[in-house]
């Protein structure tokens, strides 16, 4: 009895296969194809793993390649050194992104530009790699992400000089500030109380303002404070930006009543390799 059930069952599995296959369309059987393989999935799996056993114990797969081991090793480390290299490259490019995104909306008015190296000489100043086939033009403003570095000098198709803002020449206007932190801890810049000073370069890295009273300088200001851009010669994009910290307070040698403020900026600017010329303002 049991013979003719799996018999009639059979039979009517092999008649189901004729009809899936010759006569229901296949846009009907393709949709219970996953269910049906589910149900043989039990039995399959094992199967097929105790198939590929015996085949790889039989017959293993041939090796294609011939090389000697050295040439492989040989491969390898070359491939390690690319890796590697590849690597630091994708490091510094994530580094210029994010310092791109710190500048705001001042870093799409500019041009990254890389910096071949200072003034051997005694001027305070950067040369570019970049020329003005590329937009570099004489007295562009050029900025860094810790603030302003200082503007093009002399810009021409094999390069560009940039006076730093440090250099004896340069000079700029800006008013003392603080940075604070609001509410939701984002920095904010709160000026002092104090006038708009004029910023002059000294060279070898400083800065000094000295049109300030010492009585007012001590009662406003302290060490660390900041001295930002209030310059109306200087596109508004700018307004605000860095340029120095206060190192120390004296008086004037000239002129006792007065201070003699001097500054220095956020960073090194002579060792920076890649600086942003703002070759647009709006």
């Amino acid at each position: 009895m049991s013979y003719l059930r799996f018999q009639h069952v059979f039979v009517g599995l092999l008649g189901l296969s004729a009809l899936s296959a010759f006569v229901i369309p296949p846009k009907y059987t393709i949709k219970v194809e996953p269910q049906i393989q589910g149900l043989f999935a039990p039995i399959a799996r094992p199967a097929g793993l105790v198939a590929d056993w015996l085949h790889n114990r039989v017959s293993p797969p041939a090796l294609k390649d011939q090389r000697k081991n050295e040439d492989i090793r040989e491969e390898n480390y070359r491939l390690r050194a690319q890796v590697a290299s590849l690597s630091t490259q994708l490091e510094e490019l994530r580094q210029r992104v994010a310092e791109r995104a710190q500048l705001g909306d001042v870093g799409r008015l500019c041009t990254l530009v890389k910096v071949v190296g200072g003034d051997p000489g005694s001027r305070d100043s950067i040369s570019l790699a970049a020329s003005t086939l590329e937009g570099i033009q004489n007295e562009q403003y050029v900025l860094c992400q810790s603030g302003l570095v200082g503007q093009v000098e002399r810009a021409g198709l094999a390069g560009a000089q940039v006076r730093l803002i440090t250099d004896a020449s340069f000079r700029i206007r800006g008013s003392f500030a603080h940075f604070a932190r609001d509410a939701k801890g984002n920095p904010q810049l709160e000026l002092l109380g104090t006038p708009i000073v004029l910023v002059q370069g000294l060279g070898q890295g400083k800065m000094a303002v000295r049109s300030l009273t010492y009585d007012e300088a001590h009662q406003k200001l302290h060490e660390g404070d900041s001295i930002v851009l209030m310059d109306k010669d200087c596109p508004s994009a700018l307004q605000g930006w860095p340029l120095g910290m206060i190192e120390r307070i004296g008086h004037r040698r000239d002129s006792h009543a007065f201070a003699d403020i001097l500054l220095e900026p956020t960073t090194t600017l002579p060792r920076l390799r890649e600086v942003m010329v703002m070759t647009r303002e709006r």
